[in-house]
Protein backbone atom coordinates (compact mmCIF):
# COMPACT_ATOMS: atom_id res chain seq x y z
CA UNK A 1 0.00 0.00 0.00
CA UNK A 2 1.30 3.70 -0.74
CA UNK A 3 1.04 6.13 1.39
CA UNK A 4 -1.32 7.88 -1.40
CA UNK A 5 -3.67 4.95 -1.17
CA UNK A 6 -3.75 5.05 2.96
CA UNK A 7 -4.82 8.58 2.63
CA UNK A 8 -7.61 7.68 0.52
CA UNK A 9 -8.64 5.11 2.97
CA UNK A 10 -7.86 6.79 5.87
CA UNK A 11 -7.58 10.30 7.20
CA UNK A 12 -7.15 11.44 10.36
CA UNK A 13 -9.43 13.52 12.28
CA UNK A 14 -8.07 14.60 14.65
CA UNK A 15 -4.22 14.99 16.32
CA UNK A 16 -3.18 16.46 19.53
CA UNK A 17 0.53 16.00 20.67
CA UNK A 18 1.66 16.45 24.22
CA UNK A 19 4.26 19.40 25.02
CA UNK A 20 6.90 17.12 26.87
CA UNK A 21 7.12 13.26 28.14
CA UNK A 22 5.98 13.64 31.71
CA UNK A 23 2.30 15.19 30.68
CA UNK A 24 2.38 12.22 28.17
CA UNK A 25 3.90 9.97 31.24
CA UNK A 26 1.10 10.87 33.42
CA UNK A 27 -2.23 10.31 30.86
CA UNK A 28 -0.41 6.54 30.47
CA UNK A 29 0.12 6.32 34.17
CA UNK A 30 -4.11 7.21 34.63
CA UNK A 31 -4.91 5.03 32.16
CA UNK A 32 -3.20 2.18 33.77
CA UNK A 33 -5.10 3.22 36.84
CA UNK A 34 -8.20 2.78 34.98
CA UNK A 35 -9.04 6.83 34.50
CA UNK A 36 -8.30 8.58 31.30
CA UNK A 37 -6.24 11.98 31.77
CA UNK A 38 -8.20 15.69 31.70
CA UNK A 39 -6.57 16.17 28.50
CA UNK A 40 -7.84 12.69 27.06
CA UNK A 41 -11.46 13.55 28.36
CA UNK A 42 -11.24 16.78 26.83
CA UNK A 43 -10.25 15.93 23.23
CA UNK A 44 -12.18 12.73 22.95
CA UNK A 45 -15.18 15.01 23.89
CA UNK A 46 -14.46 17.55 20.90
CA UNK A 47 -12.95 14.93 18.62
CA UNK A 48 -15.01 11.63 19.09
CA UNK A 49 -18.36 12.54 20.54
CA UNK A 50 -21.74 10.74 19.00
CA UNK A 51 -19.25 8.51 17.17
CA UNK A 52 -18.03 5.16 17.12
CA UNK A 53 -13.91 4.92 18.52
CA UNK A 54 -11.83 2.30 17.25
CA UNK A 55 -9.17 1.13 19.64
CA UNK A 56 -6.84 -1.27 20.13
CA UNK A 57 -6.95 -2.14 23.50
CA UNK A 58 -10.59 -3.71 25.15
CA UNK A 59 -9.74 -2.88 28.60
CA UNK A 60 -8.91 1.09 26.69
CA UNK A 61 -12.58 0.61 25.05
CA UNK A 62 -14.34 -0.11 28.14
CA UNK A 63 -12.45 2.47 30.28
CA UNK A 64 -13.59 5.00 27.87
CA UNK A 65 -17.00 4.20 26.92
CA UNK A 66 -17.73 3.74 30.85
CA UNK A 67 -15.97 6.90 31.99
CA UNK A 68 -17.18 9.27 29.17
CA UNK A 69 -19.84 7.35 27.22
CA UNK A 70 -18.10 7.34 23.77
CA UNK A 71 -18.76 4.16 21.94
CA UNK A 72 -15.67 1.73 21.34
CA UNK A 73 -15.34 -0.86 18.77
CA UNK A 74 -12.19 -3.36 18.99
CA UNK A 75 -11.80 -6.73 17.03
CA UNK A 76 -9.24 -7.80 14.45
CA UNK A 77 -10.55 -5.50 11.47
CA UNK A 78 -9.60 -2.96 13.82
CA UNK A 79 -6.10 -4.22 14.81
CA UNK A 80 -5.39 -4.75 10.70
CA UNK A 81 -6.22 -1.00 10.19
CA UNK A 82 -4.11 0.46 13.39
CA UNK A 83 -1.40 -1.67 11.81
CA UNK A 84 -1.72 0.01 8.92
CA UNK A 85 -2.48 3.16 10.25
CA UNK A 86 1.24 2.86 12.82
CA UNK A 87 3.07 1.61 9.60
CA UNK A 88 1.87 5.41 7.29
CA UNK A 89 2.20 7.69 11.07
CA UNK A 90 4.77 9.83 9.21
CA UNK A 91 2.68 10.28 6.22
CA UNK A 92 -0.31 10.88 8.17
CA UNK A 93 1.10 13.35 10.50
CA UNK A 94 2.82 16.24 9.29
CA UNK A 95 5.80 17.14 10.50
CA UNK A 96 6.48 13.70 11.70
CA UNK A 97 9.68 11.78 10.56
CA UNK A 98 11.19 8.56 10.75
CA UNK A 99 13.89 10.14 12.93
CA UNK A 100 11.30 11.75 15.75
CA UNK A 101 9.31 8.42 16.11
CA UNK A 102 11.50 5.99 17.22
CA UNK A 103 13.39 8.23 20.07
CA UNK A 104 10.07 9.77 21.48
CA UNK A 105 8.24 5.92 21.68
CA UNK A 106 11.57 4.52 23.43
CA UNK A 107 11.61 8.05 26.10
CA UNK A 108 8.37 7.24 26.50
CA UNK A 109 8.70 3.52 27.49
CA UNK A 110 11.63 4.35 29.63
CA UNK A 111 9.88 6.91 31.56
CA UNK A 112 6.88 3.71 31.85
CA UNK A 113 9.13 1.66 32.82
CA UNK A 114 10.33 4.03 35.61
CA UNK A 115 7.00 4.75 36.47
CA UNK A 116 5.61 1.33 36.88
CA UNK A 117 8.94 0.29 38.89
CA UNK A 118 9.09 3.38 41.24
CA UNK A 119 12.34 4.24 40.01
CA UNK A 120 14.40 7.15 41.04
CA UNK A 121 17.08 8.22 39.57
CA UNK A 122 18.47 10.15 42.77
CA UNK A 123 18.77 6.34 44.50
CA UNK A 124 22.83 5.33 44.19
CA UNK A 125 22.66 1.47 43.90
CA UNK A 126 24.82 -0.73 46.00
CA UNK A 127 26.90 -3.37 45.08
CA UNK A 128 26.25 -6.76 46.94
CA UNK A 129 28.86 -9.25 46.63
Amino acid sequence: MTAESARKMVKLKAFDKFDNTSEALEAVAKLLKGTPSKGLRKFLKANCDGETLAVADSMLGNIIKEKLKIDCVHNNAVMELLRGVRSQLTELISGLGDNDLAPMSLGLSHSLARYKLKFSSDKVDTMII
